[in-house]
């Protein structure tokens, strides 16, 4: 993971200067997301230190364009990154750059583990080449980066399931799109077999008060993520997260008809970590808030 050093005015480092790091006002590192780490930093002029990266490292500028100057594959490159550019950073690629004025951005740090899991899966070769990019339009990327932006502003009420999704979808969309390979991904219709599409369902259910996580569904029928997801969308038209949700949602009006536990109760035997979250997600799915859903019975 990067330092950001903070330049002078002048544009040099001074020895204090060197000293003054500066921390990403929201970060996935408490959340665990398995396979991606999430930063999204404000910052004056900075210095960005010679570094080779062991993972893929996505950066989205956003707002206001800014100057850099970096080192890319080899040679001393100048560029103004306007707002939405993106730059993809694969392991193995020396960078060192100078960011020359303040700016604003969205940094995905996705683990090489999880891209070669999901290549593996898609049929790729061993030898998996993403292509660098330096400040180029992705509008799905951008779509991807900013739904886990929104995620960390919201504190991350979605629970792992979410991000993680995100995450694998994230790996496949740059194997399909970025990678130097010509392969194209084999398409399923089929969806899941009949007894392990039954096995999640019930497993979902059982444990609808628990943060669920992508990894333990797809393991739980011995699939790859990528794979899960797929045809779990073509069994059920919803992702997991969705399906999760719904599920939740429809618990919970079972147990507000019953009228034995009170909705703060509810909002926790459900698996929703906020009463704010709950009603939100309530309201989007029903059109009204639990307690309106609880009086009109």
């Amino acid at each position: 993971m990067p330092e950001y050093k903070i330049l002078d005015v002048q544009g040099s480092n001074t020895e204090a200067a060197s000293e003054r790091l500066i921390k990403p006002v929201l970060s996935s590192a408490k959340v665990g997301w398995d396979g991606i780490l999430v930063e999204y930093l404000h910052l004056p002029a900075h210095e960005l230190p010679a570094q080779v990266p062991s993972e893929y490292i996505i950066n989205l500028n956003l707002k206001r364009p800014t100057r850099v100057e970096v080192k890319w594959n080899g040679r001393l490159v100048s560029k103004r990154f306007t707002s939405g550019e993106i730059t993809i950073i694969p392991p193995g690629l020396p960078t060192e750059a100078v960011c020359l004025e303040a700016c604003e951005f969205l940094v995905l740090f996705l683990q090489r583990e999880l891209v070669t899991h999901v290549a593996q899966e898609l049929g790729y070769s061993e030898a998996i080449e993403i292509a660098p990019s330096l400040g180029v339009a992705s509008p799905q990327i951008q779509y991807i980066a900013l739904a886990l932006k929104a995620e960390l502003e919201s504190g991350c009420l979605s629970g792992r399931l979410y991000g993680e999704s995100l995450a694998t979808a994230l790996s496949s969309y740059l194997l399909q799109q970025h990678s130097t390979s010509g392969h194209r991904v084999q398409d399923f219709t089929c969806g899941l077999p009949k007894y392990k599409l039954y096995s999640t369902l019930e497993y979902i259910n059982d444990n609808l008060n628990h943060d669920l996580t992508l990894v333990e569904l797809a393991n739980r029928v011995q699939m790859s993520t990528y794979h899960f997801v797929r045809m779990f969308k073509q069994s059920t038209g919803l992702t997991p997260h969705q399906y999760v949700m719904n599920c939740r949602i429809e618990r919970a009006k079972m147990l507000l008809t019953e009228r034995k536990l009170s909705i703060a109760e509810i909002c926790k035997h459900v698996g929703f970590q906020s009463p704010s979250h709950f009603t939100a997600v309530f309201r989007k799915l029903t059109t009204i808030t639990p307690k309106a859903y609880r009086n009109s019975l």
